[in-house]
């Protein structure tokens, strides 16, 4: 999955923590949406590289924002690997002061073009002032991004969020539609039979046993229940129940398996995590292994 580096007309006069900095005033206006949302999500972007921690906060703030403002774009700075394993050193313990300046334009040009190339990936890029995201990264990293209280900025970005993968769900599910060999559901559920298995069909309550992998709508692997085994390969059979232990969308599409089957699936978010899962429409490769009636392979603890 993808993981976001993030890390408000107001008139804004303040001085700086850093005495060598001088106090810096500007009109900030943040009327529109595009505004609003690049401000706070520069804001964090520079609040995520705050606390980090360690010699983070010995960095030179001004090259540091620099080479953020100044690659905020898809400028390729793969020059800046060397720089930063010289500032840092092979395994993060080592900090060269005589590279501190370097490494701190490095860190802020690979962090703007981390940022923008994400947000042009995911399509969220025309909906950002990126003018002001330069800004808000700047009164970010002197923790002066005060134009826009703390509840509101979270609740914008979970919204921010939750609007682009509704967007890209959207987009991947038509897709899908469009395959060869698609069953697409009046639910919007799209799902494709690729083994079919020779077993019996479960029953909407069974449990049953499977392997699956996740993968978003971009195709990035979010979970797969194969490398989970690679890792750990004591990790028994992923035992699930269809009735309450699994999302909708599982508990619609597996009854529609044989044992023995395998079958990929588009699931939009309404029937994958919600609104709480930020809107995200999923995709599941799911092989069907075993089933059991109720309580069977899943044994329900005391009390539940």
């Amino acid at each position: 999955m993808r993981k976001w580096l993030f890390i408000a007309p107001l008139s804004l006069l303040f001085a700086c923590g850093d005495s060598e900095t001088p106090v810096v005033a500007e009109e900030v206006n943040l009327d529109e949406y595009s505004d609003r949302i690049g401000y706070v999500l520069g804001a964090l972007n520079a609040e995520s590289i705050l606390q980090s921690g360690g010699k983070m906060n010995e960095l030179n703030k001004e090259l540091l924002i620099d080479g953020f403002s100044n690659n905020l774009n898809d400028k390729d700075c793969s020059d800046c690997d060397d720089v930063i394993l010289g500032l840092f050193g092979p395994y993060g313990q080592d900090f060269d002061t005589t590279k501190i300046d370097a490494g701190s334009t490095c860190i802020g040009r690979l962090t703007g073009f981390r940022f923008y190339t994400d947000m042009v990936g995911m399509g969220g890029s025309d909906k950002i002032n990126m003018e002001m995201v330069k800004v808000g990264f700047r009164h970010g990293m002197y923790e002066a991004d005060t134009l826009i209280d703390e509840t509101e900025k979270r609740t914008m970005v979970q919204n921010f969020i939750a609007d682009v993968n509704s967007l890209n769900g959207e987009k991947m599910i038509e897709a899908a539609k469009k395959e060869p060999g698609a069953q697409v559901f009046d639910n919007d559920i799209v799902m494709f039979t690729l083994e079919e298995g020779n077993g019996a069909y479960p029953d909407p309550k069974d449990d049953v046993e499977v392997e699956y992998i996740l993968t978003n709508a971009f195709g990035d692997t979010v979970q797969s229940s194969y490398e989970m085994k690679k890792m750990n390969p004591d990790a028994g059979p992923v035992y699930l129940s269809l009735n309450g232990g699994v999302i909708a969308g599982w508990s619609f599409v597996i009854p529609k398996m044989r044992v023995g089957g395998k079958a990929r699936a588009y699931i939009p978010w309404n029937l994958a995590y919600g609104e709480q899962g930020g809107k995200e429409s999923l995709c599941f490769f799911i092989e069907l292994k075993g089933k059991g009636p109720e309580g069977s392979l899943v044994k329900k603890q005391p009390g539940m």
